[in-house]
């Protein structure tokens, strides 16, 4: 990456760091030079390097985790209080959690010069009690797409978003929500975290950009096997294609609470035992090898961000056939460089399947159009620049205008 545009700044982060976006989002500004500082209730997982960890509670091991895309907390504690107790009012329960064990006190100690939340209605609204500023908040998809659909979960979201000095979302359809929830338009921004080069380079030996291509045909999905991302339809949708198609394998690269279900609906009621290949999850290297090696990609969740997964199987030269919405408005563009279907439908999903697989030269192209698109817009490096100019800005250090 280049120089630091100015003098490195102190960045405070509260969020998931199990979670693989919050984890990308803060080593990125690691490796600029930022004084990095994570701040989380538990310990994660595994070692986040390069910066300060701060942990909230190392000696009381009973909270409720974080609700994001159904993980549990890093403790793995907590489970019962999260049977029994609503997700929104356990989100108040955190958040009192939150303030009791001293994160105000801890900002005021690190005196960071951007403090910055990731997922609205979880850290963002428990980031927002502290009342430090300059807050940012990231919104990442269900937190407005989802949860702030209902009341409840509406009024935590335009609770904490009113006290952020800037919001970011992924794609435009959160900037609209959060205008919608009052946030105002200038402060609100599209910031992609973008995907690694490794993909775009795995892109480059994809299977549908081969002239001549003997390799067996092949689908993939790496979105987790969670109720949200319609397994279920892709694995009726594939049966109904597989008819015709007995040679056509798919890959299933995800994990997830519906693992052991969506398995043996495809084994015993399916009877797909020989073609479909549930491979867990696949790191970094293997995922780009494997979107390469595959025809197609499908990703038809019900509602849905503009996804990572998305822009990496795009790179990798991966035909895109995804849910029809907002979220792929201008990445994805119906019949030219992929197919858009309705959420849930495995008639027209594996319609959608068909038409492709009896055009090599629409995958050709795509793959090209694809790779093309990603490589400006979708990297990580320039989009994580423009971030750091909104972080320079917040903190009273505007850097002038420049080409990323």
């Amino acid at each position: 990456m280049s120089e630091l545009p100015g003098p490195p700044l102190r960045i405070a982060v509260l969020g998931d760091f199990d979670g693989p976006h919050t984890r990308a989002w803060v080593q990125t500004f690691v490796e600029r030079g930022h004084d990095v500082h994570a701040i989380s209730y538990y310990a994660p997982r595994t070692e986040l390097d390069g910066l300060t960890l701060h942990v909230l509670n190392e000696a009381r091991r009973t909270m409720v985790g974080d609700q994001h895309a159904g993980r549990l907390p890093s403790s793995g504690r907590g489970q019962g209080l999260k049977k029994l107790v609503p997700p929104n009012l356990l989100r108040v329960i955190n958040a009192t959690r939150y303030r009791r064990a001293g994160l105000r006190r801890l900002l005021e100690e690190i005196r960071p010069d951007v403090f910055h939340a990731h997922y609205a209605v979880e850290h963002g609204f428990y980031g927002a009690f502290a009342g430090y500023h300059p807050y940012v908040i990231s919104a990442w998809g269900s937190d407005l797409l989802v949860e702030s659909q209902k009341a409840p979960g509406r009024r935590i979201a335009s609770w904490a978003l009113s006290k952020a000095d800037l919001v970011t979302g992924n794609d435009g359809s959160l900037i609209r929500r959060a205008v919608e929830l009052g946030v105002a338009p200038e402060k609100a921004a599209v910031v992609h975290l973008g995907i690694e080069k490794a993909f775009l380079d795995a892109g480059a030996f994809s299977v549908n950009l081969r002239e001549d291509n003997a390799s067996p045909l092949a689908i993939i999905s790496d979105r987790a096997i969670e109720p949200l991302y319609n397994i279920d339809t892709l694995l009726e949708a594939f049966a109904d294609v597989r008819r015709g198609s007995p040679e056509l394998r798919l890959i299933v690269a995800g994990t997830g609470s519906q693992v052991e279900l969506r398995m043996a609906h495809a084994f015993a009621k399916l009877d797909l035992a020989r073609s479909i290949d549930f491979a867990g999850h696949l790191d970094e290297e293997i995922l780009a090898q494997r979107l390469a090696q595959s025809h197609i990609y499908v990703s038809v969740p019900s509602s849905d961000s503009l996804a990572l997964s998305n822009l990496e199987a795009m790179a990798a030269g991966a035909f895109p056939i995804v849910s029809d919405l907002p979220s792929v408005d201008g990445w994805v563009m119906d019949g030219i460089n992929g197919l858009r279907v309705p959420a849930g439908d495995a008639r027209a999903l594996a319609a959608a399947i068909r038409r492709v697989l009896g055009d090599p030269e629409l995958r050709r192209t795509a793959a090209e159009t694809n790779r093309t698109l990603v490589e400006a817009r979708g990297l990580r490096e320039p989009n994580m620049l423009l971030m750091e100019r909104h972080y320079y800005r917040l903190a009273g250090h505007p850097i002038e205008d420049q080409a990323i």
